[in-house]
């Protein structure tokens, strides 16, 4: 699911233990924010709403985040949202169509906030919009899509800080696809392709190398790639990795550190989080350790990364376990067990961190809903958070499945 997607550099980790990381995971959020109670006081306490408006937001964008987007995939939309940046609360503001029903997934916003793109699986378009400022209404470009090519099913997308390269996972056809952006027109052009995958899925960039991270569903790989900065073609220069555990083999989201040397990302089958660490000279990958989850049957797809003064932690969304696992981060990427866990989601797919660090938010694909959660809350163990629909009238049925944050 820039995502897809948060993310403050941190390379001197070990003297500055006590700096906020931030990195963005993978973006898939839900129809409506809703209550969530929570087992954890070290990293997920649900919002406490109180007056209806609590806490800023987490996405994989440098800004402020202050517009959220979601993808529908049931419906074949996307919705639009305003976010409080203090309270963290959404509003929607709109909802549009985003290529075939079934189809909409991966969702991404340039750094600028100003252009939107939808991944559609079903009927292989990139959808492109231009973005209000204002409430984050969307409004088709000119022309509205860009074909990634014939039963090629796009996924997940990831753009560079500049807004000038978009890479596209391809999960029919074994492909990541590069485009260049016009920055100006948000409008984007096809660069190159580049095969030899079974299912990618996750995808995520190094915050300071020119270098592409891919998962693979189907053969446990997690896969480098130099690209090109001018026309983000990609070539694999460093061989791929798996888990340090030979049973972790269906790797979903990626999610990397700011300080880019250590990637996550949680394992579908076993439920498990696998850790790699990266030379931050080369950018390849070594695999460090993989960590139980809240159980076997978690099935997690996205991931994120938050910090605060006391602690960084790893956050996956559980959509077979209807709950949020949290994990201690320690030594760079050793993940402290068990986790600890906010539960009362539904088939959470998706999850992001706000740019404060103080939120997490969760793409309920369940209920059509948002789920919104606080980092090291002080709400008590059952929290109420603010719920809010994906679409207008509220669709239970929406199957919220990636999101964004933009600004």
């Amino acid at each position: 699911m820039r995502t897809q997607g948060i993310r403050l550099s941190f390379s001197g980790r070990n003297a500055l233990k006590n700096i906020i990381r931030l990195i963005p995971a993978v973006v898939i959020m839900a129809a409506m924010l809703h209550t969530v109670s929570c087992t954890n006081n070290n990293g997920l306490l649900p919002q406490d709403n109180g007056d209806g408006s609590n806490t800023p937001t987490a996405t994989p964008t440098g800004g402020t985040g202050a517009l959220a987007f979601v993808t529908n995939f049931n419906d074949g939309k996307v919705s639009s949202f305003t976010r409080n940046t203090t309270t963290g609360v959404l509003k929607r503001t709109g909802q549009v169509t985003a290529g075939a029903k079934k189809g909409p997934r991966g969702v991404i916003a340039a750094p600028s906030g100003s252009f939107l793109y939808v991944a559609n699986i079903n009927d292989d378009n990139i959808y492109e919009f231009s973005v209000n400022q204002t409430n984050g209404t969307l409004t088709p470009l000119s022309p509205a899509s860009v074909s990634n090519g014939n039963a090629s099913g796009p996924d997940e997308l990831a753009m560079n800080s500049g807004g000038t390269l978009l890479w596209v996972t391809g999960a029919h056809n074994g492909t990541v696809t590069a485009y260049t952006v016009n920055t100006l027109t948000g409008q984007i052009s096809k660069s190159s392709t580049i095969g030899g995958f079974n299912t990618p899925f996750g995808v995520a960039l190094h915050p300071t190398l020119a270098e592409l991270y891919v998962s693979d569903t189907a053969t446990g790989l997690i896969q480098p790639m130099s690209y090109n900065t001018t026309s983000g073609a990609l070539a694999k220069n460093l061989p791929a990795v798996t888990s340090s555990d030979p049973l972790a083999v269906v790797p979903a989201a990626i999610a990397i550190d700011s300080g880019g040397d250590a990637l996550f990302t949680p394992d579908q089958g076993n439920g498990e989080v696998s850790s790699f660490s990266i030379n931050t000279s080369t950018g390849a990958l070594t695999a460090a350790g993989a960590f139980t989850n809240i159980s076997g049957t978690a099935v997690p797809v996205g991931i994120g990364i938050g910090s605060t003064t006391i602690a960084e932690y790893v956050f996956t969304a559980n959509s077979g376990d209807t709950s949020v696992s949290s994990f201690v981060v320690s030594a760079l990427t050793t993940l402290i067990m068990p986790p600890t866990a906010a539960s009362g989601y539904n088939a959470p797919k998706g999850l992001v961190v706000d740019p404060q660090n103080a939120f997490v938010y969760t793409a309920d694909s369940g209920d059509g809903t948002v789920g919104q959660a606080t980092i090291n809350g002080t709400c008590g163990t059952l929290c109420a958070g603010p719920t809010v629909s994906t679409e207008n009238p509220a669709n239970a049925n929406s199957g919220p499945f990636g999101m964004a944050l933009a600004q």
